[in-house]
């Protein structure tokens, strides 16, 4: 729909005009205006968002396209070594060396494993990201506690860090608090847009009735003048 409506939006034709809206005008002229203006700018974010959550979904496919185009290496994927009759560390101690590999992060996220061979995985945030959750990562062995990856977010490949940017364009993070309000507007887009075309639609179909009666009403007179 974001695609069809960029193709049949009436700003190709005079671009400045495209983005305005004429608040004085007639309710239809006002009503077609919110709708050309609302479509385009969101749909420009809805294509984001498809773009976006196509790539989460279907990540076997496109990362390593990626990695490819942007001959960046993909890293393995960390994987913790069973020991039998051991339970996994504690997480204070786990903790202590996921900082000690990224002394200058903060804390911000901590995932657990939910199996025995996956690893704990700790993410923090640099001062110099933007990103309030943080881009950085450690990942341990749950038993061993010893690291197996790090993830720092200031010395990440392009592949990595094009797929980093993903989150922020599709949650509207990438400008703090600014785009996060602005996003709140793009999600209330659709209904704008609902309710804009319906009205244009009832307005095209009033006119055809229109028409329609008033050419029944002339087939009616020149039926009787010519009976006459």
């Amino acid at each position: 729909m974001s695609i069809t409506g960029i193709i049949l939006w009436p700003g190709w034709h005079r671009l400045i005009s495209g983005f305005k809206i004429k608040w004085n005008a007639h309710p239809k002229r006002l009503n077609f205006d919110v709708h050309k203006v609302a479509g385009v700018v969101a749909a420009v974010f809805f294509l984001f968002t498809f773009f976006t959550g196509f790539c989460w979904s279907y990540g076997e496919f496109v990362n390593p396209m990626i990695y490819g185009v942007t001959f960046s290496q993909k890293q393995a994927e960390p994987v913790s070594v069973t020991i039998a009759g051991k339970l996994p560390l504690g997480l204070t101690e786990q903790l202590k060396t996921a900082q000690a590999a990224l002394p200058d992060g903060g804390l911000r996220r901590i995932y657990f494993p939910s199996k025995p061979e996956e690893v704990l995985t700790v993410s923090f945030k640099h001062p110099q990201e933007d990103q309030d959750y943080g881009q950085s990562t450690v990942y341990l062995d749950q038993y061993s506690g010893k690291v197996l990856r790090v993830d720092n977010s200031l010395k990440m490949s392009l592949g990595d860090r094009i797929l980093n940017s993903f989150g922020p364009l599709h949650f509207g993070t990438f400008w703090g608090l600014p785009s996060r309000i602005f996003y709140v507007f793009v999600g209330l887009a659709p209904l704008i847009l609902f309710i804009t075309g319906f009205v244009m639609w009832r307005y095209r179909y009033r006119a055809k009735t229109v028409v329609s009666d008033s050419a029944i009403q002339i087939s009616h007179v020149r039926s009787k003048l010519t009976h006459n």
